[in-house]
């Protein structure tokens, strides 16, 4: 049993960082290139200590692991492109996923930027005008 749980820990070098994981926080999602890395279905390199060396971006991996541990990504820090690209890469379909859904909902946020910014400033005069028209009748009938 020590000897298998010393195989769950995976220690990775990714782009000259190194990382200490678990086989089972890097395989919860099936498809995924770490399953296929750690099956040994593709090859790897290894680092001078015996980490397995991933050739990519260190910052944005650590979005990565703290997505495959957590489940949970908030990628306002980052550039949702190039994370999505990385997510991608590494074959993480549920983070994609969730990525789409920030990109969209960052996309549409500027739309309504956009859409008040095209209003004409008389349209929210007259809104404010008629309300206050309508106060004003209303304490009027009241005296």
């Amino acid at each position: 049993r020590e000897m298998e749980s010393k195989n769950d820990i995976v220690q990775l070098n990714v782009g000259g960082r190194r990382y200490t994981t678990s086989k089972q926080t890097l395989t919860w999602i099936s498809e995924s290139f770490f399953v296929s890395l750690l099956s040994g279905r593709i090859p790897s390199m290894r680092d001078e200590v015996g980490a397995i060396f991933i050739d990519r971006d260190p910052d944005l991996f650590e979005i990565i692991l703290h997505f495959m541990r957590t489940k949970e990504v908030n990628p306002k820090d980052r550039n949702i492109r190039n994370l999505r690209t990385e997510a991608e890469f590494y074959g993480l379909q549920p983070l994609i996923i969730r990525l789409n859904l920030c990109d969209e909902r960052e996309r549409s946020l500027c739309g309504d930027i956009l859409f008040s910014g095209i209003m004409h400033p008389q349209d929210f005069v007259s809104d404010q005008e008629s309300t206050l028209s309508v106060q004003s009748r209303s304490t009027d009938s009241k005296n």
